[in-house]
């Protein structure tokens, strides 16, 4: 019986020790966590552990930074009276040390947060880095107070160990407006000579002084159809720069790192980048001149690129956007886009009686053409208003070539008249005007990784009556043309899509115009003969009356 007893007391201590065993083999520690919320799913984040625990020193450097200065570690970590704090120097100095991260993955397809668990006691200082070229985020500071078995240490930091994540997204937008419009758009029709006034919106982001050396440049370039207004002395008289209704000031908050009459490129300081702490809006205004360089329903392109700091900790690590408007003039019987090899032939001189040598045009078309007629160009149907730009005056003139055409350069669209002054050599003046109106069409183009979208031509036609002296019109053509990523299109055979208007002259001389010198001619030979007449009559009366009192006298 003492023996049985025994073995119950011995089986129920084992029991009890058994118990205990497994009770703590299957406790699950505290976890020691970081969390960043207010992310992105597909985010990354990288950390590094900045103060560690120690048992007999506790708080120390962690490893790599080992330099970071007394002065900022005292300051980081505090005493049982004074808490510890991060100011901008203090942040500037951990990040500057903080070239090597651990990789913390990726943010969860359906989640906003990230978090790591089972870290050492420490101060971690976290960077997400976002999946989108277009945010930016600042750095955190986040601590973990417990040994990771659930004990608080005895000195704990005064940081808490989850944050949101402060972000910043950067914006552009580019727009321009025609000299003769109040809309801003992304793309325009303009006259050679046209002022184009351009404003471009970006997002610059609240850069802290945890950032090393950020950057923020705006640059700006034109194709050869567009030259910027720049004054006597170099400078862009036209750029200005704004946050809100606050000019910034060249010099002190960003400064013009490169300029030509082509290019310009708009650095922001690092005092401004670093000095405020919410993302700015700048809008930067300037103008463009159209050259006489811009070809024909070329594009002529005015792109807008930003490059900018993505990484507190890592000055490569760059982010870009772009923005892109596009600007267009239009020619009559000229080369397309710059070809030499095909010219347009929307309107055409021909003989009436066809007997000038026959010439074939790029649209595959057969007409016996007339050189010499002399045209003049107006803005309305009377023709009293002469149309005008940087190269066409009001005394300008346009002659037909010898395959008849007339050839106008650097027009907008919108709606012309053409007169006939002058008719070739040996042909009747025509009395009817010209009429043609240029038209045109847009599309989108779809947004890229690092462009936004923009507007591109799509087509454009240019439509051709004659214009009666009784005001009656009657249509002669309609030339339509269809662009593919900026370039006309054209058919099989190589043809464009101009219809070609026949403007027809009859051998023979004008009479003169009403009012003129021939006129006055008319008037002073028809007087005269009207004179003439009188006098012969009156001398034929009184002839026959002295024959008469002649022969009275005989009989």
């Amino acid at each position: 019986m003492k023996h049985w007893k025994r073995l119950v007391t011995f089986i129920a201590v084992a029991a009890m020790a058994l118990a205990m065993g497994v009770g703590t083999a299957w406790a699950e520690p505290a976890a020691n966590t970081i969390k960043v919320d207010g992310l992105k799913a597909g985010d990354t984040v990288k950390y590094v552990q900045v103060i560690k625990w120690d048992e007999t020193q506790g708080w120390v450097k962690a490893p790599g930074f080992e330099s970071l200065s007394d002065e900022v570690f005292n300051e980081v970590v505090g005493t049982a009276t004074v808490p510890g704090k991060i100011d901008d120097a203090s942040a500037t100095a951990i990040a500057a040390l903080a070239s090597t991260m651990t990789d913390g993955g990726a943010v969860a397809a359906d989640s906003t947060s990230w978090e790591k668990e089972g870290l050492a006691p420490g101060l971690y200082m976290v960077q997400p880095v976002a999946t989108t070229a277009d945010v930016i985020y600042n750095p955190l500071f986040l601590a973990v107070q417990s040994d990771g078995a659930g004990s608080e240490l005895t000195l704990p930091l005064n940081y808490d160990d989850e944050g949101t994540a402060k972000q910043s997204t950067v914006t552009l937008d580019k727009t321009a407006k025609s000299q003769d419009s109040d809309q801003w758009g992304e793309a325009t029709t303009e006259d050679v000579g046209d002022i184009i006034d351009y404003k471009v919106v970006t997002t610059v982001p609240a850069y802290l002084e945890s950032w090393t050396s950020p950057v923020f440049t705006v640059t700006d370039e034109l194709s050869d159809g567009l030259t910027f207004a720049v004054g006597e002395d170099g400078s862009l008289t036209t750029l200005t720069l704004k946050a809100g209704d606050t000019t910034l000031v060249e010099g002190t908050d960003y400064t013009i790192t490169q300029l030509t009459a082509s290019k310009w490129v708009v650095s922001f300081t690092d005092a401004y980048l670093k000095g405020r702490t919410t993302a700015t809006a700048v809008t930067i205004t300037y103008q463009v001149k159209i050259t006489d360089d811009a070809k024909n329903v070329n594009p002529e392109l005015n792109t807008v690129t930003i490059d900018y700091s993505r990484n507190p900790s890592d000055s490569s690590d760059h982010g870009t956007m772009q923005d892109k408007t596009t600007h267009y003039t239009f020619d009559i019987d000229a080369g397309l886009q710059g070809d030499t090899e095909y010219t347009t032939s929307e309107i055409i001189k021909v003989d009436a009686d066809g007997t000038t040598q026959e010439v074939t045009y790029s649209n595959g078309t057969e007409h016996h053409p007339l050189a010499g007629a002399v045209f003049k160009i107006y803005k309305d149907a009377e023709c009293t208003q002469p149309y005008t730009n940087s190269t066409i005056t009001a005394e300008t003139t346009f002659t037909t070539t010898e395959q008849g055409l007339i050839n106008i350069k650097g027009l907008d669209e919108g709606t012309y008249y053409l007169k006939e002054t002058v008719a070739p050599s040996g042909y009747m003046l025509i009395t009817d005007k010209l009429k043609f109106v240029i038209s045109a069409t847009y599309t989108t183009v779809p947004a890229t990784e690092t462009c936004n979208s923009y507007q591109e031509l799509k087509s454009y036609s240019v439509a051709v009556s004659l214009v009666h002296a009784d005001g009656s019109v009657t249509d002669t053509g309609t030339s339509s043309y269809t662009l593919d990523n900026g370039t006309v299109v054209k058919n099989s055979e190589g043809h464009a899509g101009d219809v070609s208007t026949e403007v027809v002259n009859t051998k023979g001389q004008s009479l003169p115009s009403t009012g003129g010198m021939g006129t006055t001619i008319l008037y002073i030979i028809g007087g005269i003969m009207v004179l003439l007449a009188v006098v012969f009559l009156i001398t034929k009366k009184r002839v026959a009356a002295t024959r008469k009192e002649t022969s009275d006298d005989i009989l």
